[in-house]
């Protein structure tokens, strides 16, 4: 797949994740007092070059020499994600994009590898679970790194080392814990390293959701929309966790479960509306920012999919 299509559906997934009102989080017509709507458009656009480089990079890779080398190569998939935080962070002073980036650089990477006007999604599987399976000490390093540069809300982990000691580089070299090791250690309590473990088993489902949600409701940011609600109704928030505890966020979850089902059963949008002001009564407090980022992942497929149909994108 050409590289500069897969860096515009990165782009445009991250335009219209954010442009999309889903529940809880920015929108076109709310801000945040710490993050704001222009902070995700600007962001999402300014790490495309990194999007760009990093599957142009993983395109050229002939991967059975490369696995059948005894030397442990590089795919350099850290590398590209600081590379993508580094571009994000120049234009927003907030962590806007981190998870995002986190998800779209590997799904960018594995997506140069697909044939041109034919989308495999067992092939796009094939190809993540390969990069992820792949990685190196320097990998985890270079995302420590990454986190240090978008100044990301993170708690001091349960197990493992942590990015905000000085000595936590150093225990990676130590303990020889690659950027998967990391992510299957923090997988209890975070929901991006579970994707990474689990060949971003969430991101797939989103990805089939939206599609069926498309072609129901025949707009994208309102297939946007129910897609985000079911994602939620099904896996709690963790950045809801992080910052409320683990039952709010399942309380959450709960509440988008019952939204869905009033919404199913009268079409009416005020209930969606109703869930958003619960949210967003403690400011951000109760942001489903995590679903929000898998969102963006689910959307990134979809228009990679659509992109390779060789039809209009979006109608």
């Amino acid at each position: 797949m050409n590289s500069f299509d897969i860096m515009k559906a990165s782009q445009m997934a991250c335009c219209l994740e954010v442009s999309s009102f889903k529940p809880g989080n920015v929108h076109r017509n709310r801000d945040y007092d710490d993050i704001k709507y222009h902070h995700f458009i600007t962001s999402g656009i300014a790490f495309g070059n990194a999007v760009y480089v990093a599957s142009n990079t993983f395109k050229d890779l002939c991967l059975s020499e490369f696995t059948n080398n005894n030397t442990k190569n590089e795919l350099n998939v850290g590398k590209f994600i600081k590379e993508a935080v580094a571009e994000s962070v120049k234009w927003s002073p907030s962590n806007a994009n981190l998870g995002i980036i986190m998800l779209h650089i590997p799904i960018a990477m594995a997506a140069s590898k697909l044939q041109d006007n034919n989308f495999n999604l067992e092939d796009l599987k094939k190809y993540t679970e390969y990069i992820t399976k792949n990685t190196t000490v320097n990998d985890a390093i270079a995302v420590y790194e990454a986190i240090e540069i978008g100044m990301a809300y993170v708690n001091p982990p349960e197990e493992g080392p942590d990015v905000k000691n000085d000595d936590a580089k150093k225990e990676l070299i130590e303990k020889n814990l690659n950027l998967y090791d990391v992510y299957n250690i923090s997988k209890e309590w975070d929901t991006i390293s579970k994707e990474w473990v689990s060949n971003f088993k969430i991101s797939y489902e989103g990805y089939e959701l939206l599609r069926a949600n498309y072609i129901k409701y025949g707009e994208i940011h309102e297939a946007t929309t129910i897609t985000f609600l079911e994602i939620l109704s099904k896996y709690p928030d963790t950045l809801i966790a992080r910052k409320k505890g683990e039952e709010v966020s399942k309380i959450v979850s709960e509440k988008a479960k019952e939204t869905l089902e009033k919404f199913e059963n009268t079409k009416d949008r005020t209930v969606i509306l109703d869930f958003d002001t619960y949210l967003s009564q403690e400011s951000n407090k109760l942001n489903p920012g995590t679903t929000a980022d898998l969102m963006a992942s689910a959307l990134f497929i979809y228009l990679i999919d659509k992109t390779l149909s060789n039809e209009t994108v979006l109608l």
